[in-house]
């Protein structure tokens, strides 16, 4: 099973979603929790391997506006950002 790696400052952006938006943040470890169980590139939040300057990186969406950007190797998936479509937060 993988592990997260918050990168930067997603740790914080993590808490602050816990303590302002809990149904955002439930919606949140729903998708964590299914990409530490199986294939983060398959599954909930409708995964898109991301292009250009971002190639390389996936996003999923944990709501309508909001993503959950992030990479994944064999031990790890990393999280680089969760924020808003193409937020630079």
């Amino acid at each position: 099973m993988r592990s997260l790696v918050f990168e930067g400052k997603t740790w914080e952006a993590y808490e602050q979603l816990r303590e302002k938006d809990s149904k955002l943040h439930r919606s949140l470890c729903k998708v964590l929790k299914e990409m530490l169980r199986s294939d983060p590139a398959t599954g909930l939040g409708k995964p898109e391997l991301l292009k250009h300057n971002l190639s390389g990186l996936w996003s999923k969406r944990i709501s309508q506006k909001d993503r959950l950007i992030y990479r994944f190797d064999d031990e790890y998936i990393y999280i680089f950002a969760i924020s808003g479509h193409y937020n630079d937060n």
